[in-house]
């Protein structure tokens, strides 16, 4: 497994990873330019709104993938098992991501009726709900499991676990890093209603990153805990 308290890459490098994604998001307007919208068009004739989500998306996975590559490949001549993306020892990873993705889901599940009853509120969708409830079409509803069980828990994971993690871990030791990269990731969500179930799901994935030294399976669990919630989302949609 990955020495997690001497990556050669800086809690600088990382932050600067996001910073400059965040600044490329912001300072290109995608969705005013002709050839971006031909390109959503193209995937999504009947929904220009999920074409550019979906393309969104892909290309904000590709320069996590991007930077981070030029980062661990180029500067440090260093591999992707660096962080992380390798089978790791022990369960097999596949099974084990699986499994976990479905004990995750259901924990969050039972966490949010609880914080739900003690504190008396209605637990609202989150905005990406708004976007997936309008895929009527098989097409359209696969593009949105492409970009909740494909896109994001790849990008997530090799960001927040195989990436940043090392890097805060190098400075303040395993388990703080756990914690406070586990409520980065939960603020990016920007979603205070969920807050600390996702903060738990981030230590949870992190967790199973450390205990079996694989990337794979944390992306494996992340991407069965979203497909399980669309899934959920699309049959309720089914039934109204």
């Amino acid at each position: 497994m990955t020495d997690f308290r001497r990556p050669r890459w800086s809690v600088f490098e990382a932050v600067i990873v996001f910073i400059l994604i965040l600044c490329l998001k912001w300072a290109i307007p995608f969705t005013q330019m002709s050839w971006f919208n031909a390109l959503s068009q193209l995937v999504s004739p009947h929904n220009l709104y999920l074409g550019q989500v979906f393309w969104n998306s892909v290309f904000m996975a590709g320069l996590f993938f991007l930077l981070i590559g030029l980062i661990i490949k180029v500067k440090y001549q260093l591999g992707w098992q660096e962080v992380g993306l390798k089978p790791g020892y022990g369960k097999n990873w596949l099974f084990f991501g699986v499994s976990q993705g479905v004990l995750l889901f259901l924990t969050m599940t039972i966490l949010m009726t609880l914080i739900s009853m003690i504190y008396s509120f209605e637990v609202k969708e989150q905005a990406i709900v708004n976007v997936f409830g309008v895929a009527v079409t098989w097409w359209e509803r696969f593009l949105c499991l492409l970009i909740v069980a494909v896109a994001a828990p790849l990008s997530e994971e090799l960001y927040f676990r195989g990436f940043l993690y090392p890097a805060v871990g190098k400075l303040i030791g395993k388990l703080p890093a756990v914690i406070l990269t586990s409520i980065f990731f939960s603020i990016l969500h920007f979603d205070l209603i969920r807050f600390i179930p996702i903060t738990i799901g981030g230590i949870w994935l992190n967790l199973l990153y450390i205990k079996t030294g694989s990337l794979y399976t944390s992306m494996v669990a992340h991407s069965v805990w979203n497909t399980i919630m669309l899934i959920i989302l699309f049959l309720a949609q089914s039934v109204v």
